[in-house]
């Protein structure tokens, strides 16, 4: 398994084809220590992509199954490809902010597995990536006390597709109904990686809504300082993605925003329809490890 170290993460190259467990076990250390690994040179089909994730934990299908694959309901599909008449598959424009897979759910999926289909030809297909275990090392002291001990409120509630069928909802009504499908969630703001035992802030701009037992006012204070700091261009990596590519990463460690490259407009119904095709397959999945490591509580016999 030849490897080489990249500004985030690690490349390999290994066939997928073939894989024997300890060649998983390998993989998922990897994962662990360097947040990614980008598997090189590997052209799968549906199925094969499926299997695969079987083999690095538990696939878990999205919530959503309008995102959903028509026929491998294990893959997320991001897609604006124009395909006639015929139904579209998946949801175009995924992901354009920072956020972390499935925070918003009560147990989210840790890991995460893209595979690019169809890239665009005039501009690279990147995904930006910030490692939040980096950011807590280096948070301001103010900041780190003020979300210590502390759960963030995680929803999806504002990056929500509107529908065809949400024509005639008001946005209050919208919201009402993805709160009954997915409320509101808390996890601990600061999380201690269950098998590197680092520190890692779990938040992002996109998902986290505020903190639990806090006001609105004090909340949005902490956070947009925090997400200020985080998104400072020294704590942003970036990946340039290649046909044969399988990117994996740890949503623990990363918060992440696709690449998207903006048309040249300033009017987003035009910047939407002059982008390039794109699509990409995703599966989100368990791997047999908490969200954070359990903090231990000693009781003294003596009380």
């Amino acid at each position: 398994m030849k490897k080489t170290l990249l500004s985030i993460g690690v490349a390999v190259e290994t066939d997928l084809s073939n894989i024997n467990k300890q060649e998983i076990s390998t993989l998922q250390d990897l994962l662990y220590k360097n947040r990614i690994i980008v598997i090189k040179n590997n052209e799968l089909t549906e199925k094969q992509f499926c299997d695969f994730a079987h083999l690095m934990g538990e696939p878990i299908p999205y919530l959503q199954k309008n995102y959903n694959h028509p026929e491998h309901d294990l893959i997320f599909v991001s897609s604006n490809v124009k395909q006639g008449n015929t139904q579209k598959i998946g949801v175009p424009r995924t992901g354009g902010y920072w956020h972390s897979d499935t925070a918003f759910e009560e147990d989210p999926k840790l890991i995460t597995m893209l595979m690019p289909k169809i890239l665009p030809l005039k501009s690279p297909r990147t995904t930006r990536f910030i490692d939040m275990s980096s950011v807590y090392k280096n948070l301001p002291l103010h900041l780190k006390n003020a979300i210590e001990d502390v759960e963030f409120l995680h929803s999806g509630r504002y990056k929500y597709k509107v529908r065809p069928e949400d024509v005639g909802l008001d946005v209050s009504e919208i919201l009402e109904m993805i709160d009954y499908i997915q409320a509101p969630v808390a996890h601990p703001a600061v999380i201690t990686h269950p098998y590197t035992k680092e520190k890692i802030i779990y938040a992002s701009r996109g998902f986290t809504i505020g903190i639990k037992n806090k006001g609105l006012d004090e909340s949005k204070k902490v956070l947009n300082e925090l997400f200020d700091f985080a998104e400072q261009q020294e704590f942003v990596k970036e990946i340039q993605w290649e046909k044969g590519d399988l990117i994996i990463w740890d949503n623990r460690f990363l918060a992440h925003s696709s690449g998207r490259k903006k048309a040249p407009t300033d009017d987003i119904h035009v910047e939407v329809s002059k982008e390039e095709e794109t699509m990409m397959y995703r599966i989100t999945l368990k791997d047999g490890l908490p969200l954070t490591e359990e903090k231990k509580i000693y009781c003294n016999n003596n009380n």
